[in-house]
């Protein structure tokens, strides 16, 4: 509905899939502002990673113990001459800008040179929406942070690496969409209202089925055990338990948790 209402989703949704992304965007984060930050956000922001933990963890910190209630407003694709980031979380004490991946990787990058590049002078798509956010802050601590699944936060992340190209003033951070998942689901919900319960429930049926879910390994009987560097032997004692179903040509399946 989100992406609809900013024009990311034609009327016929002849370009959805093109879009998956902004309709991603929109349908997770247009879900979190229906919930106070302490019980949305908050779970989410706190598994950020940044490279640079030294000099971010405080403000970060602070921001997110005192940000509560409805005091964080969302501003979807923001526009700037920079470019158009997908979702500014506008709040009195930090700004953070977030850039949402599903299927693709970053969308500019600086050509190959052997002249050393500023962050001022980066075509790269984080090093402009840092500037982006330079521009924007008014003087309150920025962060920008990089949302994608493994696969692609991986590659953005290594490509990072010995590179400064992030505006001074604002502080990179990355965030898995499976680590979003998990620090959902282990969050404790018995105190919250029905409504609440419910949009959370919402959410993580979303991201499960985007395919968010991380393996962690077989345990006899079910469930899961971490997996290590060890050999693994499977014997007589070791039962796993698989539901067994006929298939069928032509018929299609779905995964349930």
């Amino acid at each position: 509905m989100i992406a609809e209402i900013h024009n990311k989703i034609s009327s016929t949704g002849s370009n959805l899939s093109d879009r998956l992304e902004d309709q991603l965007t929109g349908d997770f984060f247009g879900a979190m502002r229906y919930l106070p930050f302490q019980y949305g956000l908050r779970l989410v922001l706190h598994v950020v990673r940044f490279p640079d933990q030294a000099s971010a963890a405080t403000g970060w910190d602070d921001f997110l113990n005192t940000a509560k209630d409805y005091k964080c407003e969302s501003r979807f694709w923001y526009r700037h001459a920079e470019g158009e980031i997908d979702l500014i979380l506008d709040h009195p004490e930090a700004v953070v800008g977030i850039e949402v991946k599903y299927g693709s990787g970053l969308s500019s990058e600086d050509e190959e040179s052997d002249v050393i590049i500023t962050p001022k002078e980066s075509k790269q798509q984080l090093a402009r929406y840092s500037r982006l956010l330079e521009d924007y802050r008014q003087g309150r601590p920025a962060y920008l942070v990089f949302l994608a699944p493994f696969s692609i936060l991986t590659q953005v992340e290594s490509s990072m690496e010995g590179r400064s190209l992030i505006a001074g003033d604002v502080k990179l951070g990355f965030l898995a969409w499976q680590h979003v998942l998990e620090a959902l689901q282990v969050n404790d919900t018995t105190g919250l209202e029905k409504g609440q319960r419910i949009i959370l429930e919402d959410i993580k049926q979303l991201l499960s089925g985007k395919g968010f879910v991380r393996f962690k390994g077989f345990r006899p009987g079910g469930g899961s055990v971490p997996l290590t560097d060890e050999a693994y032997i499977f014997g007589t004692k070791l039962k796993l338990q698989w539901p067994l179903c006929q298939i069928k040509e032509d018929d299609y399946y779905v995964f349930n948790r």
